[in-house]
């Protein structure tokens, strides 16, 4: 999957001869990184907005894969940006997992109505914004019981029960 996504990207073959090779769907994790000291030291750099992803997420737009993950809690990636994804379904990171605090269900409610204003409901997924193996066992379990929770109220709210 990464090398893909590397091969999608790539300056020089924009194109998708790695994807159409690919016997399974394509679904990119995109996230700054979390724990590796080198990547906190970066995102410092990185300004209050990380819109890096403007130049990204139109190749990804225009390319094969199915759907893709973004961190947007607790980070500074600009939420309007998803619009640039037009046509793919998104895991929206609504849960934080640089952080202990378990979301309340209003965090986690505004964070997935925040991109319905620029992602159509049927192409969102909720989910964390990465993996919680460096999380406590009882906040990861928190956590993700935030968001089920919440991810169940919003589908009820679109009549999606």
């Amino acid at each position: 999957m990464v090398w893909c996504l590397l091969a999608i990207i790539s300056p020089r073959k924009r194109d998708d001869r790695y994807c159409a090779r690919a016997a399974t769907p394509s679904k990119p994790h995109i996230c700054y990184g979390y724990g590796i000291q080198e990547n906190i030291e970066w995102k410092k750099t990185l300004g209050d907005e990380w819109s890096q992803y403007e130049k990204t997420f139109p190749v990804l737009a225009k390319s094969q894969i199915d759907l893709v993950s973004v961190e947007c809690a607790g980070s500074r990636v600009p939420i309007p940006l998803l619009e640039l994804l037009q046509g793919k379904d998104i895991m929206v990171g609504v849960i934080d997992v640089a952080t202990n605090h378990i979301e309340s269900p209003e965090e986690v409610a505004a964070a997935i109505h925040d991109a319905m204003c620029y992602v159509p409901a049927d192409h969102i997924m909720p989910c964390t914004n990465c993996g919680m193996v460096p999380l406590p066992r009882d906040g990861t379990r928190g956590k993700l019981h935030a968001l089920a929770n919440e991810a169940a109220l919003v589908r009820a709210e679109l009549g999606e029960v």
